[in-house]
């Protein structure tokens, strides 16, 4: 595409069906309203090399894998908050603790090989529960690279623990 003043009516034109699309699986207008403003990012960065009449599916593509990351991100927050409560628990027994502190181990272990500002985005988007907004804001980042590198970390930890279990 060769006009900007093109994106600027395509922006204008369809925020406001992408917002609908994203919030309607999202049901988080913060969220969703990020989503669609990174990919719009994303098709900005990109515009000179799309052809125009692709621009829109790939804006929906876009909007519906971020909400799909998003979702998944999110499962696995709850996953994890849960096995916290479980293992902190009065009522769990001596084996699960043990097997908690372990996994805890290798997460610290994984946690030492990743950058500094990878640990710190993580860190504060799990320990001290900010918005991958908030964060993005605090360290003058995009959203998305806040998902990037969340999806960084937590690729490092699942391979360190995936890694430590296949030596024992």
């Amino acid at each position: 595409m060769e006009d900007k003043t093109e994106f600027d009516r395509m922006f204008k034109e369809w925020f406001a069906r992408l917002f609908s699309f994203a919030n309607h699986y999202l049901q988080d207008t913060e969220t969703s309203r990020d989503i669609v403003h990174d990919a719009f990012e994303y098709i900005w960065r990109n515009y000179e090399k799309m052809e125009a009449d692709k621009v829109r599916a790939y804006l929906y593509s876009i909007v519906r894998s971020r909400c799909i990351d998003y979702i998944r991100q999110q499962n696995v927050q709850e996953d994890y908050a849960e096995f916290v409560r479980k293992m902190t628990s009065n009522d769990a027994d001596t084996d699960e603790r043990l097997l908690w502190e372990e996994r805890m181990k290798r997460i610290r272990k994984a946690m030492n090989k990743l950058t500094p500002l990878t640990r710190h985005v993580l860190e504060s988007c799990y320990n001290a529960r900010k918005s991958y907004k908030e964060v993005a804001d605090e360290l003058n980042i995009s959203v998305s690279s806040v998902n990037k590198h969340i999806v960084k970390a937590l690729r490092v930890i699942r391979e360190e623990i995936k890694n430590e279990s296949q030596d024992k």
